[in-house]
């Protein structure tokens, strides 16, 4: 969560690209609509499926003007559906089940696809002894400021959320804000954010200051 209550640790983002004023709303809740997380299903191969869910509940995975827009702001979340199975509980059920198979067989040793066929028999039965874990970062759409807040610092996190949400609506780019991309945003001239690229990181207080040594 991040939007309605919890941690103020964001990335920000500058919106680009074919974004402007009067971009259809019908369009937008139609683009979040059609990328919203899928089902994540026992029988899948997938381990792991995202995409946007509703902000207010992330068990909603269905949008409507009211539940997207509110002023100037479009408001959902990323959500991450994931299969994460004990490994000390799984490799203990494989191991129980292949000495079932060796002694129903009469095998001393499994081909590879048998052991393949037993792990997939026992990861399908604990998905179906158990839910996926799932997890949410809120996303909030500055519209008028073309300015978007991720709710999460994880490298990885932002990776996916940058990929979905640029297949999501084409024609939109996200840059990261940063001190250069927030001189471009000052329209500086060229030879400035020029000189800018040359500048190097300065540290003004050392560790030995902070420390008192």
């Amino acid at each position: 969560m991040g939007v309605w209550s919890g941690n103020l640790s964001y990335n920000r983002y500058y919106v680009e690209g074919d974004v402007s004023g009067d971009m259809p709303r019908d369009w937008i809740l139609e683009r979040v609509s059609h990328m919203a997380v899928p089902t994540l299903t026992v029988e899948a191969e997938e381990e792991q499926v995202f995409g946007w869910c509703n902000v207010e509940n992330i068990l909603n995975t269905e949008f409507s003007t009211e539940r997207l827009f509110y002023n100037q702001y479009i408001l959902f979340a990323l959500r991450i559906d994931s299969w994460k199975l004990p490994t000390v509980l799984f490799k203990a059920r494989l191991q129980e089940a292949e000495r079932e198979y060796r002694e129903e067989t009469g095998k001393e040793r499994l081909s590879k696809r048998e052991k393949d066929q037993l792990k997939l028999k026992i990861r399908t039965e604990m998905k179906r002894q158990s839910l996926p874990s799932i997890a949410t970062y809120d996303v909030c759409w500055d519209w008028n400021a073309k300015i978007l807040r991720l709710w999460s610092m994880s490298s990885r996190i932002n990776t996916i959320f940058l990929e979905h949400f640029e297949k999501c609506f084409p024609g939109v780019q996200l840059a990261h804000q940063s001190p250069y991309t927030m001189a471009e945003q000052l329209d500086l001239e060229e030879t400035q954010l020029e000189i800018m690229q040359t500048l190097e990181p300065e540290t003004f207080v050392s560790i030995d200051g902070m420390t008192g040594a």
